[in-house]
């Protein structure tokens, strides 16, 4: 007897079908990755805001008061009766995220004379933690202030992670960082009134690199920004 054998038909896809396969999936990708740079756009476009938004009301708030928030002395008297009052010595004391500290309190005086939105749940205002005592971002980590961090003079808000009692630790990449910097400033990581800094709780020139500009070789998340008030 003869064996007899069975042929079986098996369909492909065309030359055609897997081009065009190819060009929506090619379509798909690229609408995500565009659709995560106008998501990231959006999201430091707040972040610019959240900075202008403070520095706008420090200044209406010293000339209201002609005092510093957080240092004002009087602030429980002329303000709110739960506010925490300053030494009124002209400078912002202590640690961004320091419980009980003018740099915390900071915060507090802006929000209760109506210059900013609250920091925080209404009572959570002295905790050094972002969204509850100082004001959070949509990029993650937050802001706080502190006179002369990190060797420089004068009074400057940091964007960063919260490391201890400081909001200094990594929160964007080197990229991100110099971007920020350049909308912002002269685009280098140590001069101007926009500063790049390695993130505390990173290893040295993971962000800045020894000749001071931004180590663009690494990836990960590696600065902190300081403004200049």
């Amino acid at each position: 007897m003869r064996g007899k054998t069975t042929q079986k038909n098996q369909a492909g896809f065309s030359l055609i079908e897997l081009a065009i396969v190819l060009i929506i999936m090619g379509l798909l990708i690229g609408g995500i990755l565009k659709g995560r740079e106008l998501i990231e756009s959006a999201r430091f476009k707040r972040v610019v805001s959240q900075l202008t938004e403070y520095r706008l009301a420090t200044s209406s708030f010293i000339d209201r008061y002609e005092a510093l928030p957080g240092d004002f002395s009087k602030a429980s008297d002329f303000i709110n009766p739960q506010l925490k009052n300053g030494n009124g010595n002209s400078l912002i004391e202590g640690g961004g995220l320091q419980s009980g500290g003018e740099a915390l309190a900071f915060w507090s005086h802006l929000a209760a004379s109506g210059f900013i939105g609250a920091p925080g749940p209404e009572g959570q205002y002295l905790i050094g933690e972002f969204g509850k005592g100082a004001p959070a971002t949509s990029i993650g980590g937050g802001f706080t202030i502190e006179n002369s961090p990190h060797g420089l003079i004068g009074l400057w808000f940091i964007l960063g992670t919260k490391n201890g009692d400081h909001g200094d630790g990594a929160l964007l990449t080197t990229t991100q960082a110099m971007s920020l910097d350049k909308k912002l400033d002269n685009g280098y990581p140590t001069s101007g009134r926009v500063r790049a800094i390695d993130g505390s709780n990173v290893a040295p020139h993971s962000c800045v690199t020894q000749d001071g500009n931004y180590n663009l070789s690494n990836k990960d998340l590696a600065c902190a920004m300081l403004f200049q008030f």
